[in-house]
Protein backbone atom coordinates (compact mmCIF):
# COMPACT_ATOMS: atom_id res chain seq x y z
CA UNK A 1 0.00 0.00 0.00
CA UNK A 2 1.42 3.29 -0.84
CA UNK A 3 0.38 5.58 1.62
CA UNK A 4 2.87 8.44 0.27
CA UNK A 5 1.77 9.03 -3.18
CA UNK A 6 4.97 8.47 -4.58
CA UNK A 7 4.58 5.29 -6.28
CA UNK A 8 6.99 1.94 -5.56
CA UNK A 9 4.47 -1.14 -4.88
CA UNK A 10 5.52 -3.39 -7.57
CA UNK A 11 9.25 -1.82 -6.20
CA UNK A 12 8.62 -3.64 -3.04
CA UNK A 13 6.84 -6.48 -4.02
CA UNK A 14 9.87 -7.90 -5.91
CA UNK A 15 12.44 -6.64 -3.42
CA UNK A 16 10.43 -8.44 -0.53
CA UNK A 17 9.68 -11.58 -2.78
CA UNK A 18 13.45 -11.58 -3.59
CA UNK A 19 14.55 -11.35 0.27
CA UNK A 20 11.58 -14.20 1.15
CA UNK A 21 13.43 -16.49 -1.31
CA UNK A 22 17.08 -15.92 0.13
CA UNK A 23 15.62 -16.17 3.75
CA UNK A 24 13.89 -20.02 2.87
CA UNK A 25 17.22 -21.29 0.90
CA UNK A 26 18.90 -20.67 4.52
CA UNK A 27 15.11 -22.67 5.98
CA UNK A 28 14.32 -19.30 7.71
CA UNK A 29 10.13 -19.04 7.16
CA UNK A 30 7.51 -17.06 7.93
CA UNK A 31 4.29 -18.42 9.66
CA UNK A 32 2.22 -14.83 9.30
CA UNK A 33 1.79 -12.71 6.61
CA UNK A 34 3.20 -9.69 5.90
CA UNK A 35 1.32 -6.80 4.43
CA UNK A 36 3.91 -3.03 3.41
CA UNK A 37 3.04 0.19 3.96
CA UNK A 38 5.05 2.94 1.95
CA UNK A 39 5.42 6.13 4.03
CA UNK A 40 7.02 9.39 4.67
CA UNK A 41 9.11 8.83 7.79
CA UNK A 42 12.46 9.99 8.91
CA UNK A 43 13.97 6.63 9.22
CA UNK A 44 14.64 4.28 6.25
CA UNK A 45 11.76 1.82 7.59
CA UNK A 46 10.42 -0.05 10.66
CA UNK A 47 8.33 -3.10 11.12
CA UNK A 48 5.47 -4.08 13.84
CA UNK A 49 4.22 -7.65 14.86
CA UNK A 50 1.11 -8.55 15.86
CA UNK A 51 0.05 -12.41 17.09
CA UNK A 52 -1.05 -13.00 13.28
CA UNK A 53 0.55 -10.79 11.31
CA UNK A 54 3.70 -8.26 10.10
CA UNK A 55 3.39 -4.71 8.97
CA UNK A 56 6.02 -3.53 7.51
CA UNK A 57 7.03 0.53 7.15
CA UNK A 58 8.89 1.29 4.22
CA UNK A 59 10.14 4.82 3.79
CA UNK A 60 9.90 6.81 0.16
CA UNK A 61 13.66 7.15 0.77
CA UNK A 62 14.35 3.52 0.88
CA UNK A 63 12.31 2.85 -1.90
CA UNK A 64 14.20 5.11 -3.84
CA UNK A 65 17.78 4.27 -2.73
CA UNK A 66 19.41 0.66 -3.30
CA UNK A 67 19.14 -0.08 0.23
CA UNK A 68 15.89 -1.30 -0.05
CA UNK A 69 16.61 -5.45 0.00
CA UNK A 70 18.82 -4.72 2.76
CA UNK A 71 16.06 -2.87 4.82
CA UNK A 72 13.37 -5.11 3.93
CA UNK A 73 16.10 -8.12 5.24
CA UNK A 74 16.49 -6.42 8.59
CA UNK A 75 12.73 -6.47 9.67
CA UNK A 76 12.21 -9.62 8.12
CA UNK A 77 15.01 -10.55 11.03
CA UNK A 78 12.95 -8.80 13.35
CA UNK A 79 10.07 -10.82 12.20
CA UNK A 80 11.71 -14.01 12.48
CA UNK A 81 12.69 -13.22 16.32
CA UNK A 82 9.32 -11.87 17.18
CA UNK A 83 7.69 -15.06 16.01
CA UNK A 84 10.27 -17.59 17.58
CA UNK A 85 9.85 -15.64 21.12
CA UNK A 86 13.42 -14.92 21.06
CA UNK A 87 14.17 -12.81 24.42
CA UNK A 88 15.08 -9.65 23.03
CA UNK A 89 11.52 -9.80 20.81
CA UNK A 90 9.17 -10.94 23.69
CA UNK A 91 6.55 -8.87 25.42
CA UNK A 92 7.10 -11.31 28.49
CA UNK A 93 10.72 -10.03 28.77
CA UNK A 94 9.92 -6.64 28.34
CA UNK A 95 7.68 -6.64 31.26
CA UNK A 96 9.91 -7.83 33.14
CA UNK A 97 13.00 -5.59 32.31
CA UNK A 98 10.75 -2.37 32.95
CA UNK A 99 10.58 -3.74 36.54
CA UNK A 100 14.25 -4.88 37.03
CA UNK A 101 16.15 -2.18 34.87
CA UNK A 102 16.92 1.09 36.66
CA UNK A 103 17.49 4.01 33.76
CA UNK A 104 19.37 6.81 35.15
CA UNK A 105 16.91 9.87 35.10
CA UNK A 106 17.26 12.08 31.75
CA UNK A 107 18.73 8.96 29.79
CA UNK A 108 15.23 7.21 28.47
CA UNK A 109 15.74 8.14 24.77
CA UNK A 110 19.01 7.45 24.92
CA UNK A 111 18.79 4.26 26.81
CA UNK A 112 15.81 3.78 24.61
CA UNK A 113 17.73 3.80 21.17
CA UNK A 114 21.02 1.55 22.85
CA UNK A 115 18.50 -1.08 23.98
CA UNK A 116 16.82 -1.02 20.59
CA UNK A 117 20.12 -1.78 18.90
CA UNK A 118 20.08 -5.15 21.31
CA UNK A 119 17.39 -6.32 19.12
CA UNK A 120 18.87 -4.65 15.85
CA UNK A 121 22.29 -7.27 16.88
CA UNK A 122 19.82 -10.34 16.86
CA UNK A 123 17.76 -9.38 13.94
CA UNK A 124 20.94 -8.82 11.60
CA UNK A 125 22.29 -12.25 13.02
CA UNK A 126 20.17 -13.54 10.67
CA UNK A 127 19.97 -10.54 7.89
CA UNK A 128 23.55 -10.00 7.88
CA UNK A 129 23.88 -13.40 5.00
CA UNK A 130 21.38 -11.86 3.56
CA UNK A 131 22.13 -8.69 2.57
CA UNK A 132 25.94 -8.12 3.34
CA UNK A 133 27.14 -8.33 -0.13
CA UNK A 134 30.56 -10.15 -1.47
CA UNK A 135 33.09 -10.12 1.32
CA UNK A 136 30.71 -8.13 3.07
CA UNK A 137 31.65 -4.45 1.41
CA UNK A 138 27.95 -3.40 1.28
CA UNK A 139 27.34 -4.19 5.14
CA UNK A 140 30.86 -2.33 5.85
CA UNK A 141 29.78 0.74 3.77
CA UNK A 142 26.76 1.20 4.78
CA UNK A 143 27.77 0.92 8.85
CA UNK A 144 30.78 3.22 8.31
CA UNK A 145 28.01 5.55 6.87
CA UNK A 146 25.86 5.28 9.93
CA UNK A 147 29.38 6.66 12.17
CA UNK A 148 29.81 9.24 10.11
CA UNK A 149 26.08 10.35 10.06
CA UNK A 150 26.07 10.19 14.29
CA UNK A 151 29.79 12.73 14.12
CA UNK A 152 28.13 15.03 11.96
CA UNK A 153 24.91 15.15 14.02
CA UNK A 154 27.06 15.59 17.73
CA UNK A 155 25.55 18.27 19.82
CA UNK A 156 25.68 20.09 23.36
CA UNK A 157 23.51 17.44 25.19
CA UNK A 158 25.66 14.88 26.97
CA UNK A 159 22.86 11.79 26.94
CA UNK A 160 22.25 12.84 23.66
CA UNK A 161 25.76 11.99 22.72
CA UNK A 162 26.09 9.36 24.72
CA UNK A 163 22.96 7.58 22.75
CA UNK A 164 24.84 8.38 19.11
CA UNK A 165 28.04 7.06 20.97
CA UNK A 166 26.05 3.95 22.15
CA UNK A 167 25.13 3.83 17.77
CA UNK A 168 28.48 4.09 17.15
CA UNK A 169 29.15 1.21 19.14
CA UNK A 170 26.57 -0.44 17.89
CA UNK A 171 27.90 -0.25 14.13
CA UNK A 172 31.14 -1.05 14.90
CA UNK A 173 30.37 -4.07 17.26
CA UNK A 174 27.94 -5.47 14.66
CA UNK A 175 30.70 -5.46 12.21
CA UNK A 176 32.98 -7.23 15.07
CA UNK A 177 30.79 -9.52 15.22
CA UNK A 178 30.40 -10.34 12.03
CA UNK A 179 34.28 -10.15 11.44
CA UNK A 180 34.02 -7.42 8.77
CA UNK A 181 36.42 -5.07 10.32
CA UNK A 182 39.72 -5.02 11.59
CA UNK A 183 41.08 -3.63 14.66
CA UNK A 184 43.15 -1.05 13.12
CA UNK A 185 40.00 0.34 10.41
CA UNK A 186 40.26 3.86 10.01
CA UNK A 187 36.46 3.57 11.18
CA UNK A 188 37.60 2.85 14.74
CA UNK A 189 39.19 6.53 15.13
CA UNK A 190 36.54 7.98 13.81
CA UNK A 191 33.90 6.41 16.74
CA UNK A 192 36.68 7.46 19.28
CA UNK A 193 37.13 11.26 18.15
CA UNK A 194 33.72 11.64 18.78
CA UNK A 195 33.59 10.17 21.80
CA UNK A 196 36.86 12.92 22.97
CA UNK A 197 34.84 15.76 20.93
CA UNK A 198 32.13 14.74 23.49
CA UNK A 199 33.77 14.34 26.72
CA UNK A 200 33.91 10.34 27.52
CA UNK A 201 35.75 7.49 25.94
CA UNK A 202 33.00 4.63 25.98
CA UNK A 203 33.00 3.60 22.43
CA UNK A 204 34.77 0.64 23.23
CA UNK A 205 32.77 -0.68 25.16
CA UNK A 206 29.88 -0.36 23.48
CA UNK A 207 31.36 -2.25 21.04
CA UNK A 208 32.24 -5.25 22.98
CA UNK A 209 28.93 -4.98 24.66
CA UNK A 210 27.23 -5.20 21.39
CA UNK A 211 29.55 -7.54 19.51
CA UNK A 212 29.68 -9.93 22.37
CA UNK A 213 26.22 -10.69 23.11
CA UNK A 214 25.04 -14.15 23.50
CA UNK A 215 23.48 -15.36 20.60
CA UNK A 216 19.77 -17.68 22.27
CA UNK A 217 19.89 -16.12 25.43
CA UNK A 218 17.53 -17.21 28.53
CA UNK A 219 15.33 -14.56 29.22
CA UNK A 220 16.80 -14.24 32.67
CA UNK A 221 20.37 -13.40 31.37
CA UNK A 222 19.23 -11.34 28.39
CA UNK A 223 17.48 -9.27 31.01
CA UNK A 224 20.91 -9.01 32.62
CA UNK A 225 22.67 -7.98 29.35
CA UNK A 226 20.07 -5.21 29.74
CA UNK A 227 21.43 -4.42 32.71
CA UNK A 228 24.33 -4.68 31.77
CA UNK A 229 24.15 -2.19 29.10
CA UNK A 230 22.41 0.40 31.85
CA UNK A 231 25.52 0.65 34.46
CA UNK A 232 27.47 1.05 30.82
CA UNK A 233 25.51 3.96 29.70
CA UNK A 234 25.31 5.15 33.51
CA UNK A 235 29.24 4.99 34.03
CA UNK A 236 29.79 6.77 30.51
CA UNK A 237 27.57 9.73 31.11
CA UNK A 238 29.46 10.06 34.66
CA UNK A 239 31.91 13.25 34.24
CA UNK A 240 35.05 11.56 35.06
Amino acid sequence: MDRAGRGGNRKVEAAFAEVERRYDERKHRLRNPVTAEIVAMPIMGASKSLEDRHTLFVSVQAVESGLLDGLIAHEFGHMLRTEEGHASHSLAVYAAMEKEVAIPKGAEEAFGQAFNHIQDIYADDLAFPVFNGTGGRRAYEFFAGWVDNNVNARGKDRWQNLGLAASNGFAVGNLVRHRLITGDDPLWDRARAFDRASGFETVDGFVAFYANLPKDPAPRAFIAEVKSLARLMAQSASPS
